[in-house]
């Protein structure tokens, strides 16, 4: 049963959890002390951008023993494997309306289920968003998350002491593999508070606490609501980030993440207070982006502070220095690569790109890293070389993937102190242009 403790659960959330730390450059969790309970039910709320990543992250950011049930969307259970795999990750699916109307009785199945997960003081996790959503804003919140937990805490005349908590999930680079990520746990919500208006008016209590979670959830995601100029906060938010970060937020860990929520929030501000500002700061960012390209640049281009030649220098050495390891690295770990690019072609889908990486990594790796350490032995007739390179193949398999890191951020390095050094007064008359 889902609410009952699984040890092979476990076992997959610590192999799970070490690739998922492989995969990201920085993880940053902030808030899951302070307002995750080890006591009482909680019910995580996360926004929803990266398909399986999302819930891994979540599943990341609670206690060892806590085993996290999700509740996803059903479409995604009708392959007979797939449901197989899903519910062996403590998924269950929740039916929509396009589903099929046949189908939305059997919700009440899901929902006593989740009931249950509850009562038993076992985490639940529901996408509140109800699909998931790339872009870096929140949409409308629905009533899944209420409509399953008042519910339950009024069959128990509210004594389970439930929360919600809602949860961020951040992406610097949503499809970058070794970019960095930040999972912030907002103070818990409090269904308790909801008890006296569900005896009054159930449908009543369903919408405030929908609405309480929308607003809490808005003041944690970075949530570019304006559609018109949504290209323009994001590359505000590449542009700015960096530096907002050292001079806002010195001292944070989640610095990137505030400096985010701050730029779009002051952007926001301007639009309200004056339209005219707004508008003339719009066409100064467009005026930047025809600069950047005309230029070659990128909006991830370390802009205000480019590598002095000595930087370069040292950076080539030390590529060049280590590029055999890196090319041993990508002959060991040549089939895993062929076959993720296979894998990334099934989906059409662009926000399954960093779930098809993952996956490979995850499973392909270790496959391939057993079969060639298996040749090794056939061919050297010793156990010896073969266990040193199965141990061997997996690290510099992965330095090769950061060694490949490096070398493109050279590239972008060395094209950006060209162009600021060659085009002075061009590089200066950038930053002014992109300045929040």
């Amino acid at each position: 049963m889902l609410y009952r403790y699984d040890f092979r659960y476990s076992i997959a959330k610590f192999y799970f959890n070490s690739a998922l730390r492989l995969n990201f450059s920085k993880i940053v969790f902030t808030g899951r002390s302070e307002n995750v309970s080890k006591q009482r039910p909680v019910i995580f709320a996360p926004n929803h951008r990266n398909a399986l990543i999302d819930a891994l992250l979540v599943v990341m950011a609670t206690y060892h023993r806590k085993q996290v049930v999700f509740l996803a969307r059903a479409d995604i259970f009708k392959q007979k494997l797939i449901a197989w795999v899903l519910r062996g990750m403590r998924l269950m699916p929740v039916f929509r309306m396009r589903d099929g109307k046949d189908n939305l009785d059997r919700n009440n199945d899901i929902f006593n289920n989740a009931a249950r997960i509850l009562k038993r003081n076992n985490p639940l996790a529901i996408f509140p968003e109800g699909v998931h959503n790339p872009k870096q804003s929140l949409l409308p919140i629905r009533k899944a998350v209420p409509r399953i937990v008042l519910p339950t805490e009024a069959s128990t005349g509210f004594t389970l002491n439930s929360q919600i908590v809602p949860v961020s999930i951040y992406y610097r680079d949503i499809n970058a593999f070794l970019s960095d990520v930040y999972i912030t746990c907002g103070p818990p919500i409090e269904v308790s508070k909801y008890r006296d208006l569900y005896h009054e008016n159930p449908v009543l209590a369903v919408n405030a606490l929908r609405q309480d979670l929308e607003e809490s959830l808005k003041k944690m995601v970075v949530n570019i609501q304006n559609e018109e100029y949504y290209e323009e906060y994001r590359l505000a938010i590449d542009w700015n980030g960096d530096q907002l970060s050292e001079e806002l937020f010195p001292r944070q860990k989640d610095g990137f993440l505030q400096a985010s929520l701050h730029i779009v929030r002051e952007l926001d501000r301007l639009q309200e207070e004056d339209q005219v500002a707004f508008e003339k700061k719009m066409t100064r960012f467009r005026e930047a982006v025809a600069l950047m390209k005309e230029e070659g640049l990128r909006s991830t281009d370390r802009l205000w502070k480019p590598k002095t030649a000595t930087m370069l220098t040292a950076g080539r050495a030390a590529l060049l220095i280590t590029a055999p390891v890196a090319l041993i690295g990508f002959l060991n770990g040549i089939f895993p690569i062929l076959l993720q690019k296979k894998l990334q072609t099934l989906f059409k889908d662009k926000q399954f790109v960093a779930t098809a990486r993952y996956a490979a990594g995850l499973i392909f790796v270790p496959l391939f890293d057993l079969l060639q350490s298996l040749a090794v032995r056939l061919i050297t007739g010793e156990w010896l070389p073969a266990i040193a390179y199965f141990l061997l193949m997996p690290v510099t398999f992965y330095f090769a993937l950061y060694w490949r890191k490096w070398w493109k951020q050279l590239q972008r390095d060395r094209w950006l102190f060209r162009f600021a050094t060659r085009k002075n007064d061009k590089w200066q008359r950038l930053l002014a242009l992109i300045r929040l």
